[in-house]
């Protein structure tokens, strides 16, 4: 399953966790998003899921960090959320 994690001002966040309807809807639809662009890649070689860092200082600056276990994965991950 493919891993999507949030950090917002340097600190982890859980969508599930967030306070504020607003950013909380925002962030779960960034992660539905990913899932459906990204949710079925795996690694043709090694078979594993991408791992996914939405990063930014706001959630209006939020940047994709994409990391796995070979190039190939990062590559195809990335030509997806393009």
């Amino acid at each position: 399953m493919i891993d999507i994690s949030f950090e917002i001002n340097g600190k982890k966040v859980n969508p599930r966790n967030i306070g504020n309807p607003l950013e909380k809807a925002l962030l779960e639809q960034v992660e539905d998003s990913i899932k459906k662009q990204v949710g079925t890649v795996r690694c043709p070689e090694h078979g594993t899921a991408p791992k996914i860092v939405c990063k930014g200082h706001n959630l209006n600056s939020l940047s994709f960090e994409v990391s796995g276990c070979c190039e190939k994965l990062v590559d195809a991950v990335k030509a997806r959320l393009k």
